[in-house]
């Protein structure tokens, strides 16, 4: 049969999480639809993603990362590494009062005038000064979930036995006894709340809710949107991460009987919508209580709004590109996971804090290497008989890409993904982008990696197939 192009864009759909990952997959890439592409020119570009170059060791050693921010008042990045912040190599505070977990920042201003970035690791609030002096203005006495938001004046906590409680207008230390509004109205502890827009939302377990400032002269500035609660919550608090008025977390509703988790996406309060397919619906299942222990960060990369979720005991990092809609996988030289916690941008430049190794990196577009080391990108395909269910051979494979450096290995599988096969190389760098001679099969799953320091894009790969008789 006349080898037809076969494009570089599907949904994941493994069925599994074996060390052999089957069906397809693709890793170390980004997706770039374009939606107006003439006719003959492919509209999907499949290309490497960016490199990871050292920006900064703040810790000067490996240490646990907890979160990274930009602070446009001083035009500094704050970080967090074990018990200590910095403000980017200078150490603010080195004994905070946990050692491990997320922590929260939160510009705010007070009615002085004066801007104040806080930081919350769920036992105690520091605040940061615009000459950056630290201190200590809060602490409770049980610990909160430890996010923190800011809305007309009021600084918000979220606490497990559901009571959002907030401070006097226009102050970060002053907390009324009155001041709360329980959220948990459905039986579930509240986990992490988050502002979008001029609404506050609050995800427990098993619903999520939306609040707005109602003016209440005492108690709670709040008032809950009964009509718009959803019926589903958040599997763990870590899961969320958003970008200017896009989130995305990890549904759950357990108390339901429904004990499913899907990634949903939120934007500009509009529509709640889920974005994840079924493969990746059965990974956060099978996590289990392990979900405590993933991780999401969100910020745009390469141009692309990016959410990033590294899920624990799967140990696998996937990617939700929210302009395309796809879902790839990164990972790194040494492992299937891209460790990294939390993102933040400056300037243009996108800082990413790894999870252990006490750095902070920035995403690079004209850099194809992690630290120095090649990564690799790999497209695996589905499965395909071809149309056919006799015997065929492929006599060639070739890419439709950009010309470039180094070569692609080319490996196929012709037993349902239980081994690969190396049948090849493609030299990135000629016109004539082949490799022949491929063998016979019945049913077959090509898998196409590049490893080289260089820009990679392709669009489509064309097999050469011919059916048998028999």
């Amino acid at each position: 049969m006349p080898a037809k192009p076969i494009p570089f864009v599907v949904k994941p759909g493994q069925r599994d999480t074996a060390s052999t990952p089957p069906d397809a997959r693709f890793v170390n890439v980004l997706f770039e639809i374009e939606s107006d592409a003439p006719p003959g020119v492919y509209p999907v570009n499949c290309l490497k993603r960016p490199g990871l170059s050292t920006s900064t060791q703040p810790f000067g050693g490996a240490a646990v990362g907890r979160g990274v921010f930009y602070w446009s008042v001083t035009g500094d990045i704050y970080s967090v590494f074990g018990t200590s912040t910095f403000v980017n190599t200078s150490t603010l505070v080195s004994t905070m009062a946990t050692s491990t977990g997320r922590v929260w920042f939160q510009p705010i201003h007070e009615v002085t005038g004066s801007a104040k970035l806080m930081i919350s690791d769920g036992a105690i609030d520091y605040q940061v000064l615009s000459t950056n002096v630290i201190s200590t203005t809060s602490t409770f006495g049980t610990t909160h979930t430890g996010s923190a938001v800011e809305l007309d004046g009021f600084y918000f906590h979220a606490f497990a036995d559901g009571k959002i409680r907030n401070t006097a207008v226009n102050t970060v230390s002053t907390w009324p006894t009155t001041g709360f509004l329980t959220a948990d109205t459905y039986g579930s502890d509240l986990q992490v709340i988050y502002r979008q827009k001029d609404q506050i939302l609050g995800f427990t377990k098993n619903r999520t809710e939306f609040f707005f400032n109602n003016g209440n002269p005492t108690g709670s500035p709040l008032l809950r949107i009964d009509q718009n609660t959803l019926d589903f919550g958040i599997a763990h608090k870590n899961t969320l991460a958003w970008a200017g008025e896009t989130a995305c977390f990890v549904s759950e509703n357990a108390g339901n009987g429904d004990g499913g988790r899907s990634v949903y996406i939120i934007q500009s309060l509009g529509k709640v919508r889920e974005i994840s397919p079924p493969s990746i619906n059965r990974v956060l299942a099978a996590e289990g209580l392990s979900i405590s222990s993933c991780s999401a960060s969100m910020e745009r990369i390469n141009g692309h709004l990016v959410y990033m979720l590294n899920v624990a005991s799967a140990d696998r990092t996937y990617v939700y590109d929210v302009e395309s809609g796809l879902w790839p996988e990164w990972g790194s030289a040494t492992s299937s996971r891209l460790n990294i916690v939390s993102m933040t941008s400056r300037n243009g430049v996108t800082y990413a804090q790894h999870a252990t190794d006490g750095r902070i990196y920035t995403f690079q577009p004209s850099v194809y290497q992690d630290a120095g080391s090649n990564f690799e990108v790999v497209l695996q395909t589905a499965r395909s008989n071809f149309g056919s269910h006799r015997k065929k051979y492929e006599s060639e494979v070739g890419l439709v890409g950009d010309t470039s450096t180094g070569t692609v290995t080319v490996a196929v599988s012709d037993n349902d993904y239980q081994s690969f096969t190396d049948v090849g190389t493609i030299d990135m760098s000629s016109p004539f982008k082949i490799t022949t001679r491929l063998g016979s099969f019945y049913s077959r799953a090509h898998k196409f990696t590049f490893a080289a320091n260089a820009p990679f894009r392709v669009q489509a790969y064309l097999p050469e197939i011919r059916v048998g008789t028999g």
